[in-house]
């Protein structure tokens, strides 16, 4: 599973979760965030602060890496839903 339901309460979780998202460990793959039929990159800080505050959306990262995978739903559990 590479993907997660997360809420982004205030605008520090948003700042904090871009910048995970962000992190070097992660340049090489596409995070995504869906809210409905939209969907953002993860690594942009207006795309996720137009969408994603106090709501619950999905966020899921491209990649068929199992090592990278999992890094990525441990460092997602502080959003998660």
């Amino acid at each position: 599973m590479n993907k997660l339901k997360i809420r982004l309460s205030t605008p520090e979780m948003v700042a904090d979760f871009i910048n995970v998202c962000s992190s070097l460990k992660y340049k090489d793959f596409d995070i995504n965030v869906y809210d409905g039929r939209s969907i953002i990159d993860a690594k942009s800080i207006v795309g996720v602060f137009a969408i994603a505050q106090g709501k619950k959306i999905e966020t899921k990262i491209v990649t068929d890496d199992k090592c990278v995978i999992s890094s990525f739903i441990e460092d997602m559990r502080k959003f998660e839903v």
